[in-house]
């Protein structure tokens, strides 16, 4: 038990980094695109690429050479699913707007997106990507 919380706070430290990183990028690419789905999934694929370095190699300590072909096909399978998650419960999300400021509660959209998706990333990353 004592295993798991510590990953799992590993997981949410490298998780929140990349999510501020996904954040930042979401923001910065919709000045350019104003296509907000697409910029959506690119900046999660970007902070995605971040989440797997820090997951593989400080939340779950899992350095290993051997399988690293297999490993990385998993964790490309979970999270392609997570951004599948991730891209439709933004655009849930942001087609329910309580009333907000549309670019507040776009933002918010994009949070509580990511909120989801961890939790389906931790089980996925640490379950079958990275378990020992």
């Amino acid at each position: 038990m004592k295993t798991i919380l510590k990953q799992g706070i590993k997981h949410i430290i490298t998780g929140g980094f990349a999510d501020l990183v996904d954040i930042g990028a979401f923001i910065l690419l919709f000045l350019f695109i104003p296509y907000q789905t697409i910029v959506k999934a690119v900046s999660f694929l970007i902070a995605a690429t971040i989440k797997y370095f820090g997951n593989k190699y400080w939340a779950f300590d899992s350095p290993e050479k051997d399988g690293t072909g297999k490993e990385a096909v998993q964790f490309l399978v979970i999270t392609l699913i997570g951004l599948l998650i991730n891209v439709a419960s933004f655009s849930i999300f942001v087609r329910i707007n309580i009333g907000l400021n549309t670019e507040l509660w776009r933002q918010l959209s994009v949070i509580f997106a990511m909120f989801i998706t961890a939790i389906w990333n931790f089980c996925g990353y640490k379950f079958l990507v990275f378990k020992k």
